[in-house]
């Protein structure tokens, strides 16, 4: 067994499957190779892709950590903390990661932050010591989830080859493209937090709002949480007037933060941990481990974050 120790950088791979056949192969072969050469691997997937890969690999699923994707993608940037945790339990050891969720069942607004996260991680991950394969069912995915593949992956695996993605995107590019301002609906409830004291207004009105559309009691609180964050930040480092709107988005509850500022320099702000809780990011890092979703932008009037929750289906909420 050779030494896992590698200066390599890391790559980020697409496989588009057709069939359960072609599932287990490939990614079978993915993880053996990496076991063969001392790398620790890690899946996150559907059930019933586990079922298959711990068939396929045999004994030498004992040596691969299975995570299902009801877990590993809940909230989808949970995913982010679950591979740094990972990676920092043998630092310098390299790493293969198989990566893969059930995209059909997520709403609008979380498949824009997929594709968000999927491009982020090229630049995220990029000096690390990892190989991050994606798989895709190309026999069931729609065309608008396989696009995001296809264009947030440099190579593509088939036939146990990678071979260069030629409708790969710049990823940083590809972030700002997704970072546009959507204004609120002209009926969202909107209140002025630019003091301090305006915090605890806000964390009431959250509160009394996400428990009229349903929103479980604890997933409230998780909300309001995210929202101190963000107002706190808005406060600190953006500009008054700062104003919380309150609305519903489709299948998504929006609390939308906006302030006057110009936000975070740095694109990929708040998509990793912060060394301090004080850092700048913190409270955007926070918001995608407690949120459904979270979308940054800036314009002219200034810096909106948009932290979304999924409504309960059968909910007052979700018929509005």
């Amino acid at each position: 067994m050779t030494s896992s120790m590698t200066a390599s950088p890391a790559t980020h791979t697409g496989l588009f499957y057709g069939s359960d056949g072609q599932y287990s192969r490939e990614v079978g072969q993915f993880l053996r190779a990496g076991l063969e050469q001392g790398h620790r691997s890690l899946v996150i997937a559907p059930s019933s892709r586990v079922d298959l890969l711990r068939a396929s690999l045999g004994r030498a699923a004992a040596e691969v950590r299975f995570m299902d994707d009801s877990i590993g993608y809940a909230p989808q940037w949970n995913a982010y903390r679950v591979l740094l945790d990972f990676a920092a339990e043998s630092p310098g050891v390299r790493s293969r990661v198989v990566a893969e969720q059930t995209l059909a069942a997520r709403v609008p607004a979380e498949v824009l932050d997929y594709r968000r996260l999927e491009a982020a991680v090229n630049l995220v991950f990029a000096d690390s010591p990892v190989d991050v394969l994606c798989p895709y069912d190309a026999g069931s995915l729609p065309a608008h989830l396989l696009e995001i593949g296809l264009r947030t992956h440099a190579t593509v695996l088939a036939d146990g080859d990678t071979s260069p993605n030629s409708r790969f995107d710049d990823p940083a590019a590809l972030l700002a493209g997704l970072s546009a301002v959507v204004p609120p609906p002209p009926d969202a409830t909107t209140v002025d937090c630019s003091g301090p004291a305006d915090v605890a207004l806000a964390r009431r009105l959250v509160r009394t709002r996400g428990t009229e559309v349903g929103l479980d009691p604890e997933v409230v609180a998780d909300v309001a949480m995210a929202v101190t964050e963000v107002l706190t930040n808005a406060l600190l480092h953006g500009a008054p007037p700062t104003l919380l709107h309150v609305y519903q988005a489709g299948p998504t509850w929006v609390c939308h933060v906006h302030d006057r500022g110009r936000g975070p320099v740095d694109p990929l702000a708040g998509l990793v941990p912060p060394t301090e809780p004080s850092d700048h990011g913190y409270g955007l890092w926070l918001a995608r481990q407690l949120c459904t979703a979270v979308d940054v932008g800036h314009d002219r009037t200034g810096t909106h974050v948009r932290l979304h929750m999924r409504v309960p289906p059968g909910s007052s909420g979700a018929q509005r």
